[in-house]
């Protein structure tokens, strides 16, 4: 707020005025007009160096990844942040507009429901309105109706042609498909950044900059890696000897696992030359396994190239005051959601397992100290909010949703957070995908999963104090537990779809109610258990 003549007198004095004048003690007071950049990297796990001290649920070895974790360093990291769907197209769906995923009752569809899901119109099988909510307003729509320019590369929305008119600026490059082709391509030769998408994307962002230095600009960056196939120069294959590779601990499906939890990795069974251990195709063989690994660590360490590479531009670009983009220019990235690297035999996502759903969040904005991190839980349902109240923009005014009820953006602003990041937060936060539904508290992941007609076929409980890396289904050891659990995901798909109001004072901008949730105590197998917190 400005201040007024009456405070500036109290504050300085009549003598003051005749040294400091009104005029410049305002233009002081006056609000940062901040951009914002957004950077969306496909396929993400929080696996990269600025994990370090994290709870290591991810792998054997961090990524190297120097310019995502000197992003870190200057914002904010938050290390349990969650997305709604651990699928592209929903997810992607859910964070733009501020909403969360459901199932019909009594339906095999639901809001952001596959990564085929549309925003405008009908895909497959499911009704595409019923992922936008009533007549709300996306995230870039809000952006452009502030009057900020606004531009889209790459992959944001799953399909480019959703939210047409909210761009100003839109391109997705053309790239090698995602079918029919080998998973992996060490490239050699002429194969450098740039004969790669992501190294064209930035490029053509670069250029960008330089026209955008003096606008208020909204930019949304997707990049495809490490989404499959993992190809990428060869020198960031060579960051990652062979054989220093190794497979996880826990390559075999967790103990009590309900099928339904499990999936046949059918992504990556699109791609030729798939080796396999046996005729059963079960596994793949551990030769094979491993480059895998490696050609996702490798393809992680290139898009980190891409992404200092921007962050260099902002930090040396200068609007015609002499002020460098990177100083008036909000930074967020994350991943669209996890991804398994054999853990239970899965690759890929689509699955409720914490390496499907834990997803990368750092935030830096120029008026908030870096250097911070956030161990409280999170989901990229916040984002919407905590954009809003970064930049200033105020929030979208609410709507009438598809069930007649009261449209307003579903998450909680991470300002706070960002702040004070050791105070009290949310107790849970939620996600799901298809059939199943997830609530992850501070100690417990809990999902159910139903059919079609809503009937509970199978239950997953997890400690992850005793075993992080979920290796043991303790739900039919602890029918008190999950019966908390159970209230708190919610009964039915109505119950599900609301369950997170119980949580936040939705009176209050979903403000977290942070009063302990007093579970029982849970119980435990008396052999065979991973006790020690290891994956076995």
């Amino acid at each position: 707020m400005e201040t007024n003549r009456r405070e500036f007198l109290r504050l300085f004095g009549t003598v003051g005025v005749g040294i400091v004048s009104f005029q410049s003690l305002t233009c002081l007071k006056r609000p940062l007009k901040k951009n914002v950049l957004f950077i969306n990297v496909d396929d993400l796990r929080p696996q990269m160096g600025c994990y370090t001290n994290s709870l290591s649920l991810h792998g054997q070895a961090l990524i190297k990844t120097p310019h995502m974790d000197s992003l870190a360093n200057d914002g904010v990291l938050f290390e349990r942040a969650y997305c709604s769907v651990p699928v592209c197209a929903a997810s992607r769906l859910s964070l733009l507009t501020g909403s969360r995923p459901y199932k019909e009752p009594g339906k095999p569809w639901g809001r952001q429901w596959a990564y085929y899901s549309r925003l405008d119109n009908e895909a497959q099988s499911e009704p595409a309105a019923i992922n936008h909510p009533g007549k709300s307003i996306t995230m870039p729509r809000h952006f452009k109706n502030n009057r900020y320019k606004t531009l889209s590369i790459g992959k944001v929305y799953h399909d480019i042609r959703d939210d047409d008119a909210a761009w100003d600026d839109k391109l997705k490059l053309p790239q090698q498909t995602w079918r029919g082709i080998p998973a992996y391509e060490i490239g050699e030769g002429e194969k450098d950044d740039t004969y790669y998408v992501d190294g064209r994307t930035t490029d053509y962002v670069l250029k960008k900059m330089d026209e955008l230095k003096n606008e208020k600009f909204f930019y949304c960056v997707g990049y495809a890696r490490p989404h499959l196939p993992f190809s990428c120069p060869k020198k960031y294959w060579d960051l990652y000897p062979e054989e220093k590779i190794e497979l996880p601990p826990n390559y075999t499906p967790a103990k009590n696992a309900p099928p339904s939890s499990m999936h046949n990795f059918g992504e990556l069974r699109n791609y030729s030359e798939v080796e396999y251990m046996d005729e059963s195709k079960e596994y793949v063989s551990d030769e094979y396994a491993k480059k895998l690994i490696r050609g996702y660590y490798a393809c992680t360490s290139y898009v980190d190239a891409q992404i200092g590479r921007l962050i260099d531009k902002l930090k040396n670009t200068r609007d015609d005051q002499g002020v460098a983009l990177y100083d008036k220019t909000t930074i967020i990235l994350i991943g669209d959601h996890g991804w398994n690297l054999a853990e239970h035999n899965l690759w890929c996502k689509h699955a409720n397992y914490n390496t499907s759903i834990q997803s990368p969040l750092i935030i830096r904005d120029p008026e908030i100290g870096g250097g911070k991190r956030c161990s409280a839980l999170v989901e990229y349902v916040d984002l919407y909010p905590t954009f809003c109240d970064l930049i200033g923009l105020g929030r979208p005014v609410p709507s009438t949703d598809n069930d007649g009820s009261l449209f307003d953006l579903h998450g909680t602003s991470l300002v706070p957070l960002m702040k004070k990041p050791k105070q009290e937060w949310k107790q849970a936060v939620f996600s799901r995908y298809h059939f199943g539904d997830t609530i992850r508290t501070d100690r417990y992941t809990y999902t159910e999963y139903v059919d079609k007609e809503d009937m509970i076929v199978g239950q997953m409980l997890y400690d992850h104090v005793k075993d992080p890396h979920e290796n043991y289904n303790i739900a039919d050891l602890n029918p008190k537990l999950v019966a908390a659990l159970s209230v708190l995901l919610g009964k039915g798909p109505v119950g599900k779809r609301n369950a997170w109001r119980s949580l936040v004072d939705e009176s209050h901008q979903n403000t977290p109610i942070t009063t302990a949730l007093n579970l029982p105590q849970p119980i435990y197998p008396e052999n065979n258990y991973p006790g020690n917190g290891q994956g076995r």
